[in-house]
């Protein structure tokens, strides 16, 4: 229909019942999409909306990885991981199908692509969404996040960090500066602030004496301290150093053991929510 991209399509259009776009006073963008069976306007627009009341005073720290995408400490003393897998198995499903295709540009590849890019979109908006609404309910007003800007760049050495193949190919198809942008503007919408800080030494610290040795984070997913003998969840231990640099008070209770036993959040493909991991006993 357009012989040029800068060419106009005159359409009629219908909206759902709960949009209403007489009250739009600035449409920054209107896109023409095909889903595979109609043809449907996507429009971007600038909207007022009601900001929730403050919630509360309390802080959590977040902590973005590659094995858990987000491992959160809360000051009350509890924390919750989220871990990628169900992402890590679309991009392997969805490579092996689009390398089946005659060609990486072909219109079957690219309705590949465009799927697994709407399912990682929904990914972040449905977690984004369910942390907000957990720090709504535990009366968090403010979450402090790891600022991972320059985690594709070199050290002070100008050394770039080496994370092994598999972990080069998943750092590098991050979305973390996405999903901030999500949880900020989710965040803002219920009057919690979002805050950045640097994420230099959270991962070897630890987060109950400070002490600093790269040696204590024994595996992946364990950190135990050489002094002062704390069992942590390593993800786990970072979000909590993130959160106490800007709340340095540590969190209130460490005697039931949070900090090695998180909850585990689970995304569900089939209702595209997340629930917790049940926990299985013999």
């Amino acid at each position: 229909m357009k012989e040029y991209w800068s060419d106009f399509i005159l359409c009629e259009y219908q909206t759902r019942p709960d949009i209403d776009l007489s009250t739009v006073e600035s449409v920054q963008q209107v896109r023409a999409v095909w889903t595979g069976d109609e043809w449907e306007l996507h429009i971007v627009c600038k909207v007022e909306i009601d900001v929730a009341e403050f919630p509360g005073e309390k802080t959590v720290g977040v902590d973005l990885g590659i094995n858990n995408f987000a491992a959160l400490a809360y000051e009350d003393g509890h924390a919750a991981l989220y871990p990628l897998n169900c992402l890590k198995q679309d991009d392997y499903y969805f490579s092996k199908q689009i390398a089946r295709c005659d060609d990486s540009d072909s219109e079957q590849a690219n309705r590949l692509n465009q799927k697994k890019s709407a399912r990682r979109s929904h990914y972040f908006h449905t977690l984004s969404k369910h942390i907000v609404q957990r720090c709504v309910d535990e009366g968090v007003g403010t979450i402090v996040v790891g600022d991972l800007s320059g985690i594709r760049e070199g050290d002070e050495n100008d050394e770039i960090k080496d994370w092994g193949p598999h972990g080069n190919l998943d750092l590098h198809s991050w979305a973390f500066d996405r999903f901030t942008d999500l949880l900020e503007y989710k965040a803002e919408m219920e009057g919690i602030t979002v805050e950045e800080v640097s994420e230099r030494d959270t991962s070897k610290s630890c987060s109950c004496c400070g002490r600093k040795h790269d040696a204590n984070r024994v595996e992946r997913g364990l950190y135990v301290c050489d002094e002062c003998d704390t069992v942590a969840n390593a993800d786990v231990n970072g979000a909590e150093n993130i959160r106490q640099k800007v709340s340095p008070s540590p969190s209130q209770d460490r005697s039931n053991g949070w900090l090695a036993q998180p909850s585990t959040f689970l995304f569900d493909k089939e209702t595209g929510a997340f629930a917790p991991q049940e926990h299985v006993t013999s």
